[in-house]
């Protein structure tokens, strides 16, 4: 498969005679191309007038540039809305610097001098952060944070370049980090707030900086305790060593099979360890609920969960799920559920937010109805999405 489509294919009219291009990238391609790759991207729409003055430039600087390790590639917004949404595209062109899958915005002169800057700039700062630090710590984006931080522990920076208080936090987390690398199963990380907006929202973040402690995909307890070393040490470990699963009531019945005994309802989608990837993978939304027989809570929400299954029941795109825990019981530690019930909405097969909210059937409905706008898929509540009417 073609990594990446060709564009443009130019000489450049130097000693070396060497053949450039503009790369195009897509969903498909970009996650592993700016993972191998130091690349700049340009974000654009095929109908807006700034990218097209813009455009003669963006190839010359292809032609033109100095260090044949640099890639240039663009994004056509037009054809990948939803990629650009991941990468916090609000306006066109929107250029950004990929130095190991990390974006960093640019915001100067749209001409060749000041592009070269900024690249020499950013792998000037790269190069000064160190290895051991890089290593260390993991730099987080809207497009790597779920599959980075869906299993295991993860203790996250929420922070801004200009903040004083990030600036000195920030030589005790690489102190942090240096000392922990080797605890099996922790993962520190930083997110930049100012180029990561989408997933800072997501998250609720107020101010800087912010640490949150995240288990298998999921907030756990937001970091308030002096921000000294050993402090932070000590709450890690303490954390690590009180993640045993903790449920609402009784425990779960230890030795039933990888499969569930109930019988789904027709509009009760049950699924179990085989079934779970393909019933929440697809090009859509599922609302899973994760619970338990024995649990009161699960009993009460049981026949709002049935209402709301019925409700979506003719949407292909929207699907209400659950699954029994006591018989698929490691599917669900594999998700960190520690409580009955557990409501998780999944977008594309990954795991995006977990429901806090009244266990309702209008709050439910208005949360997912809240979602699909926030991703900007509510055109899968139109009517040719039709949904049953109660």
């Amino acid at each position: 498969m073609i990594v990446a489509k060709l564009l443009y294919i130019c000489l450049i009219f130097t000693f070396t005679n060497v053949r450039c291009e503009v790369l195009q990238l897509t969903s498909a391609n970009i996650s592993q191309y700016l993972q191998d790759h130091v690349t700049f991207v340009k974000f654009y729409a095929d109908w807006c007038p700034h990218c097209r003055k813009f455009e003669p430039t963006w190839k010359e600087y292809s032609e033109t540039k100095q260090n044949n390790d640099l890639r240039i590639a663009q994004v056509d917004c037009s054809d990948d809305p939803l990629l650009c949404s991941d990468h916090d595209i609000f306006g066109y062109p929107t250029i950004k610097l990929f130095i190991r899958g990390s974006g960093a915005r640019y915001s100067g002169p749209r001409h060749i001098e000041s592009l070269n800057a900024f690249y020499q700039q950013k792998m000037a700062e790269d190069f000064e952060d160190g290895v051991a630090t890089k290593s260390a710590i993991v730099e987080l984006t809207a497009e790597n944070f779920n599959a980075i931080t869906s299993k295991g522990f993860a203790f996250i920076v929420f922070f801004a370049p200009w903040c004083k208080h990030c600036k000195v936090l920030k030589p005790v987390f690489q102190e942090l980090a240096k000392q922990m690398i080797n605890t099996q199963g922790l993962l520190l990380a930083t997110v930049d707030c100012t180029s990561e907006q989408n997933l800072c929202a997501k998250h609720a973040i107020k101010g800087y900086p912010t640490l949150i402690w995240f288990e298998n995909g999921h907030e756990k307890d937001r970091y308030s305790e002096s921000r000294e070393l050993e402090s932070m040490k000590r709450y890690i470990e303490q954390n690590m060593k009180d993640a045993e699963p903790v449920f609402t009531e009784a425990p779960p019945v230890q030795d039933k099979p990888e499969e569930s005994m109930e019988k789904p309802s027709p509009h009760d989608n049950l699924l179990t360890a085989k079934t779970f990837t393909q019933g929440v993978s697809f090009e859509g939304y599922a609302f899973v609920n994760f619970g338990a027989p024995w649990c009161t809570h699960c009993q009460k929400l049981a026949p709002v969960w049935k209402q709301l299954a019925q409700k979506f029941s003719k949407n292909e795109d929207i699907r209400i799920s659950r699954v029994d825990c006591t018989a698929s019981e490691s599917l669900c530690k594999d998700h960190g559920i520690r409580a009955f019930p557990t409501l998780i909405l999944f977008r594309y097969g990954e795991s995006k937010v977990e429901y806090n909210g009244a266990r309702d059937f209008d709050s439910m409905y208005n949360f997912l109805v809240s979602q699909l706008e926030f991703f900007g898929d509510e055109y899968l509540l139109k009517p040719n999405n039709e949904i049953i009417n109660n």
